[in-house]
This record gives structure tokens, sequence and C-alpha cells, in this order.
């Protein structure tokens, strides 16, 4: 009955699950549910939580070896499916103090135990100090394990380490303890915007002001992770996924600057970024463009990376003698050969010296629906100078050409021009060592005035 329940949680739900469904899956009777489980959440606890947390493996004997081995295991059993599918829910059904206490006593009961006894053979080791209470070392574990499990959108496998670090240490400023240092690591996360729609972006490092980097058309996060790897050792730095693009949801309209800057504003408030330096590339530019419009206050510099300025572009008819450049391009991702243009479009924006990066995002291009291809690149008509015109932080304008500079500084309040060597239209993915250094000395030279 238990494995029928775990089943049916990842099939239909918390809210769909009831006992006529397990019971039809078990084999079994409604009433042999009740006699044992007097509610649902009784039964979902039980099938979430089946028995205690084993003991540490005996090959190292220490509390730090066994409180790792708990919070691993706890971590894994948030981490579930069928967990993810059911605990939030379950949080909700409990919030009763006595349903609560008929409900998990049992568990806790015997965790309580098993941790008192390995926290007064500690204390006795010489391994904890003798005020360490074993309940809110469980509830720290549980409370961390969990907020891990359902916040971040991938597995940490160090998440375990820093947790005993954090707890057994304290947080650390001596060189060499870790946590003391600000880590370059980044991770996955993801949040659900107000249409309903799934996000996903990457994030790490500290300090500030943030770095918030926005890809290109039909491009994704991933391809900032040089710009991540690098940036994320002094400060805080963010990629966001724009809707139907990497892993984030593939929507049936949305596709335009103005909501991709709603998604990215979700992204930062989540993040709780006072000021950020909006870092985008080709057909992101501009969504930052609109982004730094609707939050003039935080954003305190722009790089806009092998991207364009224009106005409101009539695209024309579909296939017209009168289609714009752009219209025609959309036009060339139709029709049965649809794909196979877009994938040559695509090779395109590389030099003859790219490396295997090239293939790899060409891949990455083509699993964008063609749908999303084509919203997406014909959103670009809309309106960018207008924002750009209305900006007033500090720009630097870098690209892969020399900039038509003097029409730029008519444009932007205060730019500054960068131009890479040996790249194509990605400089992020073929030279990131000029880009990174560019931004660097960009973010120098800007830094008193932002």
């Amino acid at each position: 009955m238990l494995a029928a329940t775990r089943e049916l949680l990842v099939e239909v739900g918390y809210p769909g699950l009831t006992y006529a469904l397990v019971a039809s899956q078990a084999g079994s009777s409604r009433p042999a549910l009740y006699r044992r489980w007097p509610s649902k959440a009784h039964l979902v606890f039980d099938a979430l939580f089946p028995s205690r947390i084993d003991d540490a493996p005996v090959d190292d004997p220490t509390f730090r070896a066994y409180l790792h081995a708990i919070i691993t295991r706890v971590a894994a059993s948030y981490r579930r499916p069928v967990a993810r599918a059911a605990v939030p829910f379950l949080l909700g059904e409990i919030h009763d103090p006595e349903r609560r206490r008929s409900i998990v006593d049992r568990l806790q009961v015997e965790a309580h135990r098993d941790l008192a006894t390995r926290v007064s053979q500690a204390i006795v080791a010489g391994e904890l100090v003798e005020a360490t209470d074993p309940t809110l070392l469980l509830e720290t574990v549980h409370a961390a394990a969990l907020h891990h499990a359902l916040g971040e959108e991938t597995d940490d496998p160090e998440f375990a380490g820093e947790l005993v670090a954090l707890v057994l240490d304290g947080a650390p400023t001596r060189p060499g303890r870790g946590l003391g240092q600000p880590t370059c690591r980044t991770r996955d996360r993801s949040l659900v915007t107000d249409d309903g729609t799934r996000i996903v972006y990457r994030t790490g490092g500290c300090g500030g002001p943030a770095l918030v980097f926005v890809h290109g058309w039909c491009s994704n996060r991933t391809h900032w992770d040089a710009q991540l790897g690098h940036f994320a050792t002094s400060r805080r730095v963010v990629a966001v996924d724009r809707r139907g693009h990497g892993r984030s949801d593939v929507t049936t309209d949305g596709y335009t600057p103005a909501r991709h800057a709603r998604d990215l504003a979700e992204v930062v408030r989540r993040e709780r970024l006072d000021e950020v330096v909006l870092v985008a590339h080709a057909g992101g530019g501009p969504t930052a463009l609109a982004y730094a419009d609707r939050h003039p206050d935080t954003v305190i510099a722009l790089v806009l990376v092998d991207t364009f300025i224009s106005g409101r572009t009539p695209l024309g008819r579909p296939h017209s003698a009168g289609r714009s450049p752009l219209g025609q391009l959309v036009d060339q991702l139709t029709g049965p050969d649809g794909a196979e243009r877009f994938a040559a479009t695509y090779r395109r924006f590389f030099s003859s010296a790219a490396g295997p990066e090239a293939e790899a995002a060409v891949r990455d291009a083509m699993a964008v629906p063609l749908r999303v291809a084509r919203a997406d690149l014909a959103s670009l008509a809309a309106d960018s100078e207008g924002p750009a015109r209305r900006l007033r932080c500090p720009v630097l304008w870098l690209t892969v050409a020399p900039a038509d500079i003097a029409r730029l500084i008519t444009v932007f309040r205060v730019v500054h021009f960068g131009v890479v060597v040996g790249s194509g239209h990605f400089p992020h993915l073929e030279v990131p060592d000029q880009v990174n250094a560019m931004i660097e000395r960009f973010l120098t030279v800007v830094g008193p005035q932002a």
C-alpha cells in the first residue's frame, strides 16, 4: 500500500491522491487503509518516511561522518520526485499542532533518540561542546535539507559537507577553511513566474554589484559559463534561460523584450539583488534595455555584446517583396526546410577558428522549437532605441567588428567601446578571456560613475 501511494503521488500529485485510488492500485480496500492510517496525511507521511535514518558508515565512527551521512540521506529523501510532489502539501496538512504530533511523533522520537545518543558520545569524546542541543541540531538539518531539495534545481554534491562545516565549525574567516572564502561554484535554480512559466537560471558567487547575464536568440544560460566561472570569484553572478530557451518552459506566447524583462525582474527579485550590471548578447540586448528602462534605479551599468539598437521596424507581410531583412530571416524558418536553414544560419555566427563550442551551440539552438525561434526573432523588430536613449547608466558596447561610434554616442549618455579579435558573433564563447578582461576593465573605469 505504501508503494502504491508513492507511485500515485508521482502520477496524480497530492491533491489528486485518494484512498480509492490507493486501494485499487494496491489490490486492497478503503476500510483496510482507514484502519491503519486515519487520514491521507498519515498515509503519505508513512509512504515518504517509512523508517528511521540508518547509522553512519562503520569505517568512520566520528560524529562529523555521522552527521554528514544524516544530511546526505535526509536531502536525498526530500529530493525524490515523490517527496517533491507531496512535501509542500504535507507541510500544510501538519500545520495544526495536534495533527502534527499524531503524524510525525513516531519518526521524530526514533530520530531524536539516535541523534541524542550520538551527541552524548561526541561530547564525551570532545567532538562537541556540552551545550549542543540534539533537537535544534535535528531541526536545523531537516530544515536546511528541505529548503535545498525544494529550492535548488539540481543536486549539489557539496551541500552535505558545507552544512556539516557550518554546523560544526561556524562560518570561519581564517584562510583555508573553505566556508570563510567566497565560493566560485554556480548552481541551477528555478522559479515560476506570475503567468505560471518555469524559468531556470544559474547563480553563484558573492559580492556586488551582481552581474546578470542575458543570452541571445536561441542561446541559453550555459553559454555564459566562462563568464560565470571568472566573475563568481569576486561577485554574485546570475545567468537566465529566457522562456522557450534552455530548460525554461516553452509557452504559447510571451516572446517579446517586455515579457522577457518581466521574467528577468522576477529572478532579480527572487535573488534579492539591489544593484545589477546587465550583460546581454545579441538578441538579448532588447530584453536588457527593456529591463533597464523599467528598473533604472537597480541597473548601474550595461554591457551589450555584439547586439544592435534600432527603432521599431515594420516587418512587412510574410514572403512579400516589401518584407524587411528581419522579416525575410523569419520567413526562412518556415516550410519543410526551415530547420536546415535555421542550422545553416546559426553556423554562420561562428568564425572558422571556433572550436567544438560552435557545434554545441548549434545543437542547443536546434533544441529550441522553430515556432519559438520565429517568434523571438520577430520580436526584435520592437523599438530598442527609445529605451537606449532614456538610459542613464554607463554602457560598454562590445563587438566583433568596429562600431558606429558617431551614431552610438548620440544614443547613449555614457558609452565605452571594445572590439575583440578573432571571433565570430559569439565572442563570449570563442574568446572568453578577451570578453572577461574588457568587462573587468569597464567595471573598474565606470565604478565611480556607477
